[in-house]
């Protein structure tokens, strides 16, 4: 990654920032060879003023992108660019839409399946809620961001879209892998209060919850934006549909 990024900055558009004091070290043009030798370095870059301004005109844009595409690419993989292209820009204009709306709390009850591909519809959603959570887990409160944008949490829906088709970002929650799985399994919920609760089914067969069991009566991470914080309706059908049918699951195992 460090590599093109430093060597950029000798194609003319590409202008590396200078950390302060670090000034010297980009003006001598000194090999920047690893990521950590960039970070100490390198503030960011920016762009060519004039191609900038090419780019924020979409004509422009698109033929910019299209000279990539048949400069760099195989004709085998050109469509396939291309058709990526769409689904990133549209699924970005969906996830802005989302959060738009429900900050003003009047998501459209519109049949979105026939409007965005599914692609589009599940990474905007997506987008929406682990934006809106700074790509924190709600439960465990962990937050990882690789270098090129990798993310350790993804956007579940509460009420699951095949149950109402609601990508509401407050019908959805920030939830780490393992933490997903919990949540989805009935082992872990969110009560009224924002309080989590886990299961006793945490505990049971033999299970090592490691720190699982130690959210209960913890107050979920949510949002900066009080706006977003999850429906109390969609976590009480969470609650309702999930979470105790899982408890009563096990009670109806002790009790057999």
């Amino acid at each position: 990654m460090a590599m093109p990024f430093f060597h950029l900055s000798r194609e003319g558009f590409w202008h590396l920032i200078p950390l302060p004091g670090k000034e010297s070290i980009i003006a001598s043009q000194r090999r920047l060879q690893s990521i950590s030798l960039l970070v100490e370095t390198v503030q960011g870059a920016r762009f060519d003023d004039e191609l900038y301004a090419l780019l924020c005109v979409e004509r422009s844009r698109n033929l910019l992108r299209t000279v990539l595409i048949e400069t760099y690419f195989s004709p085998e993989v050109r469509p396939k660019l291309i058709e990526q292209g769409v689904i990133n820009f549209q699924a970005f204009t969906y996830s802005q839409s989302l959060l738009e709306q429900a900050k003003k709390h009047s998501i459209k009850e519109a049949k979105i399946e026939e409007i965005y591909q599914v692609p589009v519809r599940d990474q905007g959603f997506r987008r929406a809620v682990v934006t809106s959570y700074d790509y924190r887990c709600a439960l465990c409160g962990i937050r990882i961001l690789t270098p090129d944008g990798r993310t350790a949490v993804v956007g579940a829906h509460i009420i699951p879209w095949s149950v109402t088709h609601n990508d509401d970002p407050r019908n959805g929650i920030s939830l780490c892998y393992l933490c997903h799985w919990a949540f989805d399994e009935g082992l872990i919920g969110v009560l009224q209060s924002y309080v989590v609760t886990t299961s006793p089914r945490l505990v049971s067969n033999n299970n090592l919850p490691g720190h699982l069991a130690t959210y209960n009566g913890r107050g979920m991470i949510g949002p900066s934006d009080q706006s977003l914080w999850p429906d109390l309706g969609s976590l009480s059908w969470h609650i309702r549909e999930v979470f105790r049918k899982s408890k009563l699951g096990l009670l109806l195992y002790f009790s057999s």
